[in-house]
């Protein structure tokens, strides 16, 4: 009798014990739950264009990972050209590092758009790194402008990740840039593909590392030496593999499609984002315009047409009707401190930093600037600033100090949601 009962109690037990783990729920992995490919409208213009005519134009606009030779850009492109031999592609090269959509919105009309692209590929999700209503102004203004130049331009969204984001992917956390695209990508019915999400995969899988000397890992992928930028042998690989994978899935479907354009997503989107050439400004002082032989110019000139050296005391002057106001400009060892007047009200902006030890092509905001109308002017000061102190903040030391000689602003457009009057 005694061994029944404790028969009995050990299977109550059992049963009891099963019961409980069925109503225990299986933890699912919070990267399994991120989107890598979302099809929506897909590229159905592009691949009917390759069927039907013998030349296409793509286009890529975005930062320093999309800028970067041999990376995901060309590995692309490349797909194209063997998988439609037939076919002439041309390639659009917009990209510019170490900037964001802010700077992208403004530089659609000259930079790419001009060209004709029937695909453009855009690629900002690691530079734009401020608030949601920032990306959402700046991405729905490049949206905008691009189906009001073509309505049969397609359009692919692709995200990248510098190894902070790879961390967070693992956790099943997308980016507030890529968050607040793919709001926009499901308004405008635009394909995206989120190319850090395979390297979240594999570095969750212990077969690559994030950050490492490659020579110093041979049996694991590496992704980066500095965090951010994908190597060329290994890192662009794995984005390159996935933007194909996608594009094969979508090839399959050619048409041809006339985009509609619906009401904004956001009514403070900056579609109305143009360049006002310096020129059109009140100059008053030392101003010249950099010949293209020059050292500077030669750096920038694929994107800069026109830049100016304007020395100390120069002063920049013009009215402005809007809500955005920005400087396109070029910083490196020469330049130095500007003082902005906006209705009266002072401030200095410098404009020399730690990787000022070579020029670069950047741009700035004025911020907090109410709609209406604004005076606004710009002086270039005789400030000298410590710039060795602020190179060291990133361990470079001056090669030559008398490259540094100089307190210059290098200014190419103004970037204008609004109108400049004089």
């Amino acid at each position: 009798m005694l061994k029944q009962l404790l028969g009995i109690l050990a299977l109550s037990i059992l049963l009891f014990t099963a019961c409980e783990q069925k109503k225990t729920p299986v933890k699912e992995d919070p990267l399994s739950q991120l989107s890598e490919f979302t099809q929506r409208g897909g590229l159905p213009n592009t691949f009917y264009k390759i069927q039907n005519q013998r030349q296409v134009k793509i286009a890529y606009i975005g930062g320093s990972i999309t800028q970067a030779s041999n990376g995901w850009r060309d590995l692309t492109f490349s797909w194209f050209r063997l998988n439609f031999p037939q076919t002439a592609f041309y390639q659009i090269n917009a990209a510019i590092g170490g900037t964001g959509s802010d700077l992208g919105v403004f530089r659609m009309e000259r930079d790419v758009l001009q060209h004709e692209p029937d695909l453009i590929f855009i690629e900002f999700s690691v530079n734009d790194g401020g608030s949601r209503e920032k990306v959402l102004a700046a991405m729905e203004g490049i949206v905008r402008q691009v189906r009001k130049n073509n309505p049969k331009t397609d359009i692919c969204f692709v995200y990248t990740a510098a190894e902070m984001h790879v961390r967070d992917l693992v956790e099943g956390k997308l980016r507030v840039s890529a968050a607040a695209s793919e709001e926009l990508a499901a308004h405008y019915q635009i394909p995206t593909i989120h190319m850090g999400i395979e390297v979240a995969r594999l570095y969750q899988q212990g077969k690559l590392t994030l950050v490492a000397d490659p020579e110093e890992n041979a049996n694991t992928i590496v992704f980066t030496r500095d965090k951010t930028h994908p190597l060329s042998e290994s890192g662009h690989p794995i984005y390159g593999a996935v933007v194909a994978k996608y594009l094969e899935e979508m090839r399959s479907q050619p048409a041809d499609v006339e985009y509609s354009l619906p009401d904004p997503y956001v009514d403070y989107q900056w579609e109305e984002a143009q360049m006002v050439e310096v020129s059109e400004t009140q100059l008053i002082g030392e101003w010249k315009e950099l010949p293209d032989e020059n050292e500077i110019k030669k750096g920038v000139r694929e994107f800069m047409p026109h830049v100016f050296q304007a020395s100390p005391g120069a002063v920049m002057k013009f009215r402005f009707d809007g809500s955005v106001l920005g400087f396109y400009d070029v910083i490196g060892p020469k330049v130095s401190v500007i003082e902005i007047t906006v209705d009266g009200e002072k401030q200095e902006k410098v404009r020399f930093d730690q990787w000022c030890n070579n020029y670069r092509k950047t741009s700035f905001f004025i911020k907090d600037l109410e709609p209406g109308l604004h005076s606004i002017e710009i002086r270039v000061l005789d400030k000298q600033l410590d710039k060795a102190e602020i190179l060291k903040k990133k361990n470079v030391t001056m090669d030559d100090p008398s490259r540094f000689n100089g307190k210059y602003w290098f200014p190419a457009s103004i970037l204008v949601v609004g109108k400049i009057i004089n």
